[in-house]
């Protein structure tokens, strides 16, 4: 679910100060994304996923990504998407990487 070594290489590349703060951003981010396409479905389109998982994939949320990528494709295919689940696996990557995480943003 969660890539380490991805995280860890964020962190080498940024140093630890300015990654809690990159780390807090992309949370956010993907939270308020996320919130804004569960009460608009008129905001659910490939583009909104592309730009989660891109987040999602800085932050090593390697589970959390691909469900984004699928969620591109189903929303590129005019399929429904499941918004419930992909906030549920957010939720339950941050809940898994909470010790990768600034505390104040797991």
């Amino acid at each position: 679910m969660i890539d380490r070594a991805r995280l860890a290489e964020l962190k080498h590349e940024i140093g630890d100060e300015d990654f809690d703060e990159v780390a807090e951003i992309f949370l956010e981010e993907m939270s308020e994304t996320l919130d804004a396409l569960a009460a608009n479905p008129l905001l659910v389109t490939p583009a909104a996923f592309h730009g989660l998982r891109g987040s999602a994939s800085n932050l090593g949320f390697a589970g959390f990504a691909a469900a984004c990528s699928e969620a591109e494709k189903q929303c590129q295919a005019g399929d429904a998407v499941d918004i419930a689940a992909l906030v549920a696996l957010f939720h339950a990557s941050v809940e898994a990487a909470a010790d990768d995480l600034p505390a104040q943003a797991a």
